[in-house]
């Protein structure tokens, strides 16, 4: 795989030193916890106190760091959750949960899931729009797939398990193929350690002939919006888009007009039935 060379603006440093500053801070992380962190997570050497100086020097807004210092940054705050992430998923569920009429039990969602991404149909506005947005137009919204997914990669293992007080699951996001590279083909045997977290949710009334889902995971860089509906029991799988929104744009992904105009299209599969979580990375 060719080797990938970032440039990051001057607001963009400006943006990930206020987000490395108020995330070491709510995690009371020194200058020397976050080099170390930094380092676990991202495999740059940030070591000892060479280290130490550097992630100090960021946050102070000393010298000019190179561009692989702060893509290792940005790569670092795209992959840590917030630190009042299940506060804020509580909060989300509460105000997507529905009164008056029976719900989906969305238990039977819970467990284990490997998310491919589709990279063949990002598109404009003017090709392949309507295509790949299956779940936009209410009107030609169908449970079928529009078809079988084309030039599809590994992007994400996926936990969900219930959450207490509301009909909604809490998600561990496991991104093994952070920028759905087609080199990704397979799952690895070992994943990181690093989750990022969010909730899962119904969205549209449970009387509709297709329940429909909304699933949001947000790491301290960016907020992933998963727009879903079943396709199959057996295995169980899920069909729909995710969308970006964070403080920075992603290298190489467009640029749209709609917030929610769809990166990619995306498949669930369910490969473990839901247990407690506790083991794979749910709190």
């Amino acid at each position: 795989m060719a080797e990938q060379y970032f440039h990051y603006s001057d607001d963009e440093r400006e943006r990930l030193r206020r987000a490395l500053r108020e995330y070491g801070e709510a995690m009371k992380l020194t200058a020397q916890g976050l080099a170390i962190d930094i380092t676990r997570k991202t495999n740059f050497a940030l070591d000892f106190d060479a280290g130490r100086k550097r992630v100090s020097r960021f946050l102070e807004g000393k010298h000019r760091q190179p561009d692989d210092f702060i893509h290792a940054i940005a790569v670092y705050l795209g992959s840590v959750p917030p630190p009042d992430i299940e506060q804020g998923a509580a909060t989300f569920a509460h105000f997507f949960s529905r009164g008056g009429k029976p719900q989906i039990d969305l238990a039977e969602l819970a467990g284990r899931y490997h998310v491919y991404a589709s990279t063949d149909r990002r598109q404009d506005a003017q090709s392949g729009f309507s295509e790949i947005t299956v779940m936009s137009a209410f009107a030609e919204f169908s449970p079928a797939p529009v078809e079988p997914l084309a030039s599809k990669v590994a992007y994400a293992v996926i936990e969900m398990k219930p959450m207490e007080k509301s009909n909604s699951l809490l998600v561990s996001e496991n991104i093994v193929n952070f920028y759905a590279e087609p080199e990704y083909d397979s799952f690895p045997d070992e994943l990181s350690f690093i989750h990022d977290a969010g909730v899962f949710v119904g969205f549209g009334k449970s009387d509709r002939a297709v329940p429909r889902f909304l699933m949001a995971t947000r790491t301290v860089l960016e907020t992933r919006l998963y727009r879903l509906y079943k396709t199959k029991d057996n295995p169980m799988t899920l069909r729909g888009e995710l969308s970006f929104s964070g403080i920075m744009g992603r290298p190489n992904h467009m640029t749209h007009a709609n917030p929610l105009h769809p990166e990619f299209e995306i498949e669930m599969v369910r490969i473990e039935d839901g247990g407690s979580g506790k083991e794979n990375g749910i709190p």
